[in-house]
């Protein structure tokens, strides 16, 4: 199983960092590897989504459970997908009074052996990048 923790601070309220990882129609015009997403499900405290990605020989989809404490903390599971395990948690800290500090903590592991040999530390380095992309695209 891989494990990835990433974070970073920036010069935006919680609220507005919430709103872009949850603005996940998006996902396809500022994350490179995003081929499509969809929203299949949304409620106040929940969103269900599938995301496409393609980041060289890397290619597939993945839909996840995401639940929501808004302004604080997105939690991830998923729902299908190549995955034996997918799991993940973003946290949202207020640091003064426009800013906060963005955490993301990540674990997965494919299903197939081959799988897991040929494209773990490329999925891996593509989750890693995920703080920098969110954090660009709030600053916009």
């Amino acid at each position: 199983m891989r494990e990835i923790k990433h974070s970073a601070i920036i010069a935006q309220p919680p609220g507005r960092v919430f709103e872009v990882i949850n603005d996940i129609e998006s996902y396809p015009r500022f994350l490179p590897w995003c081929t499509h997403a969809k929203v299949l499900s949304r409620s106040e405290r929940e969103i269900v989504a599938t995301v496409g990605v393609r980041k060289g020989p890397l290619h597939g989809e993945f839909t996840t459970r995401n639940e929501l404490d808004p302004d604080r903390r997105i939690s991830m599971q998923l729902v299908s997908g190549p995955f034996r395990t997918l799991e993940g948690e973003w946290l949202l800290s207020p640091i003064g009074e426009n800013g906060c500090r963005a955490e993301l903590h990540m674990r997965f592991a494919f299903k197939n052996a081959l799988s897991a040999l040929l494209f773990e530390q490329k999925f891996g380095e593509t989750m890693a990048s995920l703080v920098d992309a969110f954090v660009t695209r709030a600053r916009t």
